[in-house]
């Protein structure tokens, strides 16, 4: 009786009705949902609430039913006699064994709280729907009469902040404000963007109204560096990174999601259609390449590739993720904390939890090292590349017009192995491995060469095949070592050896030289070989290797002679996966292969071909078939392999779908998030906005949405975002500018000490926000200033100077980071190689997220190696060379009276171009004493000044005065920008 009962009020315990009647609201009525709820949470819900395994004496006080319920002649609350309530009985005793809560279990209620609970319970103990656990209720805007009201954002921000005798800031001065929406829309200072741009910021300050501003936000929201910007946010949800995780932490290349990303950010996909397409664009109706595409959003998730591990533990460990960040990102809910029990403070039960994961459990992939299903994906080419490429291609064609190739590729007429693999002769000449995987093995290729040729070399090539996820080795992660290349001429049943004298190759890794292949004996398990793991492609690029006889084998008559690959080195299974092989009659083929003196117009045409055409594989996510179904089964403590009761996907009770029609599958459970019906997705979504606009959110807690998460300092204004979202057609960009547009977003940031008494953390909102810059904005802002940031957009990640070199990692061998050169040195942040186990030192120190789970927001520091890092790193150090180049450039067509104003005119320029206000004179005076007391010092330590201007110029002589001045005065300059970039106001928005 008593469990049917329980499970009936588990429905109804956080449904949109409450089952007691409510008092009428009047003065002094304590609220449920602000002053009593939290009361709870913190002393009594963890072990009287809705997790039933851990429920002490059966009883419930997170809803009305359980707090009143008879327990034998009383209750913990009793609304009619509220001095005979157990609870406030055992909350006021002296008797250590009845008080609550136990002492060693949760902090005494202070005497305010008791106050509370005792007022509330007089006034007949009203429960509340946890607030977001309502569908947005639209409310009227207040009506103020003071203050500047642009439209309704501002009227309830009035309402609240005059309510607590706080009064609206003046509007920003227009520099400021350009600069803050620049910088806030698309991580961009203003002299950063098109000329387009700067004419709609020009006009704003020339004439700052409404319009103009408007005008500034419609460009800035089309700019491509809006939808760069943006992506930044989703890349945090998705957990990207450029690396699989885990120990070994090998490359994964998923870039083109990313860059499907902020394609749809720049196209303006609405909120819910670019959400849809993430969670199960794989199972939309006739789903495109680009819909399915979008789905590698969830396959960002960590992938053990270590020997010896249990694939189905981390598939599962991958698909919790899945489901974790699904219904945090979206539903800001904390549901993994119903793995293994059933939540301690929220509507999900633990069998709901294995519902929803359900919906997970059906995808094709599972932990596999290859990281199937995969999509193959042409990335979008960059016109500037692909005309440049043709052109070399064109060009380098054209000098080849009437030649042949010295290589001839041949078929083998046998294709034998040591251990059992079979081979697969391709159309393209080339063989592949496919069967069993030895742990060592020796492939056996016979050819015949027809009378009266010569062979003088033999190349081999390691082709990356698809079956081999598009690397060159069998292994899990691509690798082979070739241990051993023997050459024999048939004479009848005999075979003789034929030794070579000499070998090269276009790549190998340290001590692995393909010329390490060729010695006449080698030891079984030793390291020699020929390997070719690249620091930047890996295993994925195509390689050869040139192998030259000592002797020509020269066939007088139809000659037969068979090359035997041997792969024995000390770990097992890395065997070729494709190769080809060809022969030329070219004396010293080897050393004129070193030498570039062999086919190098042919090299270098392949090389372009590849890199212009080259497809990348993105993992992706794939249903699987119905007759493939997975069981899911409630797994006892949350292990594996401990299964309880089976399950089947299903939507929690107290967030079920209205419309009936949803499907119970991944496209399904997309949708609900959608539904009008669903309280918390629209919420969510308005309230990370505003908190990148605002520094804070409205909910500050973002992750956490649920009974234990911040309560919402302005709750009416939140439902009136969200139904603003969802009521056009979840258009982003229109919310943030209704944001912008807003008094309150456009408000001065100064604060007096009474605003500062009342509101230290401006969380009324009486003055505008002042936030330290994101990692990749303090980086890009840098470059942007001193000209020196790439507008390049897409493709591969790139390696900007960082102070790592190296890194090593368990079984996985090393990774060294080779600088990117040219403009991928300066582009911008979100396209830095992000390698989970080692990211950019630069993004670390400024709280951007190693990428391993789902990151809803970034807790801002503040440390000491912050300045550290904008006074030291290399990019920092460039971007102030730069940028004082600009400085000194800037002075050189003007005439001046003296160098003191020489001096303050250029450092003048400085200030404006990273600030974008007028300097103060005291900042040009201090930073003028600075140039000068640096330059002081440099003129008698000439080293160090050439060091830190950086190269000397073409033509400047070390014995010139005049070219010695010049060097003096730059590093001095530099130093000055270097201070520039470091300023507060600079780093700071």
């Amino acid at each position: 009786m008593r469990s049917s009962f329980f499970q009936f009020m588990l429905i109804f315990a956080w449904g949109l009705l409450v089952t007691t009647a409510k008092p009428a609201c009047g003065e002094g009525t304590v609220d449920f949902n602000s002053e009593i709820r939290p009361i709870l949470s913190k002393h009594c819900i963890a072990c009287h609430g809705p997790d039933e395994a851990d429920r002490q004496a059966g009883l419930r006080l997170d809803h009305f039913e359980g707090a009143t319920e008879d327990l034998g002649g009383y209750s913990a609350i009793d609304v009619e006699d509220p001095e005979a309530s157990e609870m406030i009985i055992r909350i006021e005793t002296d008797d250590a064994d009845l008080k609550m809560p136990p002492p060693e279990h949760a902090a005494a209620v202070t005497d305010n709280e008791l106050a509370l609970l005792k007022t509330w319970i007089a006034q007949g103990a009203v429960y509340q729907t946890h607030w977001s656990f309502s569908p947005p209720t639209r409310h009227a805007t207040p009506m103020v009469s003071q203050g500047r009201a642009h439209n309704f954002i501002d009227a309830f921000i009035l309402e609240k902040a005059q309510a607590k005798s706080l009064n609206q800031n003046p509007i920003a001065e227009p520099p400021s404000l350009v600069r803050r929406v620049c910088l806030d829309l698309t991580g961009l200072p203003p002299i950063a963007h098109s000329d387009l741009v700067q004419r709609c910021c020009q006009d704003f300050l020339n004439d700052p109204t409404q319009d103009h501003l408007s005008s500034l936000v419609d460009q800035l929201l089309q700019s491509n560096a809006y939808a760069e910007h943006w992506a930044s946010m989703w890349l945090d949800l998705a957990r990207y990174a450029d690396t699989v995780g885990y120990s070994g932490d090998e490359q994964r290349d998923i870039w083109p999601w990313r860059d499907w990303l902020i394609r749809a950010i720049g196209d303006n996909k609405s909120y819910r259609d670019l959400s849809i397409e993430m969670i199960a664009g794989d199972m939309l109706p006739d789903a495109t390449d680009e819909q399915r595409l979008a789905t590698a959003f969830n396959r960002n998730t960590l992938s053990n590739n270590e020997g010896g591990t249990n694939d189905e533990e981390f598939r599962t460990i991958a698909i919790k993720d899945r489901l974790s960040t699904t219904i945090n990102a979206w539903m800001g809910l904390t549901v993994r904390c119903a793995e293994c029990h059933s939540h301690k403070y929220d509507p999900i039960s633990q069998t709901e939890y294995y519902s929803l994961l359900d919906f997970f459990n059906q995808s094709a992939d599972a932990d596999r090292t290859d990281e199937r299903p995969k999509l193959e994906v042409i990335p979008a080419p960059d016109p500037k590349v692909t005309a440049r490429l043709n052109d070399q291609i064109a060009k380098l064609e054209k000098k080849l017009e009437g030649t042949n190739s010295v290589w001839n590729e041949i078929r083998p007429i046998e294709m034998t192995s040591r251990e059992g693999t079979k081979f697969e002769q391709l159309s393209d000449n080339s063989i592949l491995a496919v069967g069993p995987n030895p742990a060592k093995e020796e492939y056996k290729f016979t050819f015949e060469a027809p009378a009266g040729s010569s062979i003088q070399a033999i190349r081999l090539e390691a082709i990356p095949h698809l079956r081999y996820d598009n690397r060159v080795g069998r292994s899990g992660e691509g690798a082979f070592i070739l241990s051993q290349i023997r050459l024999t001429q048939h004479d009848g049943e005999k075979e003789t050896r034929i030794a070579f004298a000499d070998a090269e190759n276009d790549f190998n890794q340290v001590n692995q030289h393909a010329r390490t292949a060729i010695a006449e004996t080698v030891e079984s398990g030793g390291k020699q070989g020929w390997a070719v793991n690249h620091p930047v492609d890996g295993y994925k690029a195509h390689r050869e290797a040139i192998f030259q006889l000592a002797e020509p084998l020269i066939a007088t008559t139809d000659t037969k002679f068979t090359v035997y690959l041997l792969h024995d080195p000390p770990w097992a299974r890395l065997n070729l996966g494709c190769v080809r092989i060809s022969t030329c009659n070219v004396e010293n083929a080897a050393k004129k292969y070193r030498d570039k003196e062999l086919e190098p117009v042919r090299r270098e045409i392949h090389r372009l071909i590849t890199e212009r055409d080259a497809p990348v594989r993105v993992p992706v996510m794939e249903q699987l078939p119905k007759d493939r179904r997975r069981e899911t089964f409630v797994m006892l403590r949350g292990n594996f392999q401990s299964p309880g009761e089976k399950v089947t996907a299903e939507f929690p009770k107290a967030f079920a779908p209205t419309d009936e029609t949803v499907s119970n599958d991944r496209l399904g459970l997309a949708r609900w998030l959608f539904e009008e019906s669903n309280p918390l997705t629209a919420r969510v979504a308005a309230n990370r906005y505003w908190a990148r606009m605002m520094g804070i959110g409205i909910v500050e807690t973002e992750e956490d949405f649920g009974t234990q998460g911040s309560p919402p300092s302005h709750p009416q204004l939140l439902d009136a975002l969200a139904i603003e979202l969802q009521d056009n057609n979840w258009d982003v960009q229109h919310l943030l500018k209704l944001i912008v547009m807003s008094a309150t977003y456009q408000q001065s940031a100064t604060v007096d000490k009474n605003s500062l008494t009342i509101d230290p953390r401006n969380r009324l909102l009486s003055r505008g926000p002042r936030v330290r810059l994101s990692a990749e904005v303090v980086r890009d802002q840098a470059l942007a200033v001193s000209g020196l940031l790439s507008n390049k957009m897409y493709g591969p990640p790139v390696y900007p100077p960082s102070p790592i070199k190296r890194v090593v990692n368990a079984f996985t061998g090393g990774f060294t980071w080779q600088e990117s050169v040219d403009e991928d040195r300066y582009r911008r942040a979100l396209y830095t190689y992000l390698k989970r186990s080692a990211p950019h030192p630069l993004f670390e120190t400024f709280d951007m997220s190693s990428r391993d789970i789902c990151s809803m927001r970034r807790l801002r520091t503040n440390t000491p190696l912050q300045s550290f890092m904008t006074l030291n790193d290399v990019t920092f150090i460039e971007a102030a060379r730069a940028l004082a180049n600009k400085m000194l450039e800037s002075s050189q067509s003007k005439k001046f009276s003296d160098p003191d104003t020489q001096l303050a005119s250029e450092i003048t320029q400085g200030l404006r171009a990273a600030l974008y206000v007028e300097p103060d004179p005291n900042q040009i005076q201090v930073l003028s004493k600075l140039y000068r007391s640096s330059f002081e010092r440099f003129q008698t330590d000439l080293d160090s000044a050439i060091e830190f201007a950086g190269n000397r110029e073409a033509g400047e002589d070390t014995n010139s005065v005049k070219d010695n001045a010049a060097i003096v005065r730059k590093a001095s300059m530099t130093l000055v920008a270097n201070v520039i970039l470091n300023l507060d106001g600079f780093l700071n928005n």
